[in-house]
């Protein structure tokens, strides 16, 4: 009897050990996550969904393993197996998805809020130009909007031409607002700040010329290069004064 018990433990831990061998959701996450060729076997193992998770787990996490005393406790990189990084990254998938949801609606409410002033002044860009710093440093003020310091040396710039429409039948004797590119990251693809006082007369539009980030990333630098009519350029207007004294402002 004891013969046979032992005999069934041992056959138990075999199997156990089979399944571990053999599981790929008991596979170890790997520490480098450059090369995932070490971890393909067990991967290609897995169904595409499961193994879509589990790689941008990995991209998500650079390898990086926290203690769950130091994880964010609403998005912990906790995982050390397959099944642990699957279970994570899809409540993260389920986060996110509520931030964009509210992201989007924050969109949609400031967009009601700016578009009486965009229903009066448009704006779109009309032209792009490569020009050394020479052409864009050379001459005091050069014709360009606000932007940071110039480069040094030969370096080529990217200058963008904006153009701003008055829709209305009022003269505006001041224009406020940004024109803007959302970049990949932080910081935008491109930028233009509108602050002039020079009379725009009714269906009569102006012309600024706003010079690019010189230390745009690759992902913005190819945004940017686009054909004009496919850049996604976002319009804040902050204020618009007529010659009757009239004032519309945007939110802040």
């Amino acid at each position: 009897m004891r013969s046979t018990i032992l005999l069934i433990l041992f056959l138990a831990a075999v199997v156990g050990l089979y399944r571990v061998g053999t599981d790929p959701y008991r596979t170890a996450l790997p520490l480098e996550v450059e090369d995932l060729s070490p971890i393909e076997p067990q991967l290609a193992k897995l169904p595409p969904e499961d193994r879509e998770l589990v790689v941008d787990y990995l991209k998500r996490s650079k390898g990086d393993v926290l203690p769950a005393q130091f994880a964010d406790p609403d998005d912990p990189l906790t995982a050390r197996t397959f099944a642990e990084a699957i279970a994570l990254e899809k409540k993260h998938r389920e986060k996110m998805k509520v931030e964009q949801a509210r992201i989007a609606a924050f969109r949609a409410e400031r967009d009601a809020q700016f578009k009486p002033l965009r229903d009066i002044v448009s704006a779109r860009i009309v032209h792009r130009e490569r020009l050394s710093s020479e052409q864009v440093y050379g001459s005091s003020g050069g014709g360009y909007a606000k932007s940071a310091a110039g480069p040094a040396g030969g370096e080529r710039i990217t200058v963008i031409t904006y153009r701003f429409w008055n829709r209305g039948n009022r003269t505006i004797t001041s224009l406020r607002g940004l024109a803007e590119v959302a970049g990949s990251g932080l910081m935008p693809a491109a930028s233009c700040v509108v602050d002039s006082n020079e009379p725009l007369g009714p269906l009569d539009h102006r012309d600024v010329r706003c010079r690019t980030p010189r230390d745009a990333n690759a992902a913005d630098r190819a945004l940017m290069e686009r054909p004009l009519a496919e850049i996604p350029l976002g319009w804040y207007p902050r204020e618009i004064r007529f010659d009757d004294g009239q004032v519309l402002k945007g939110p802040n």
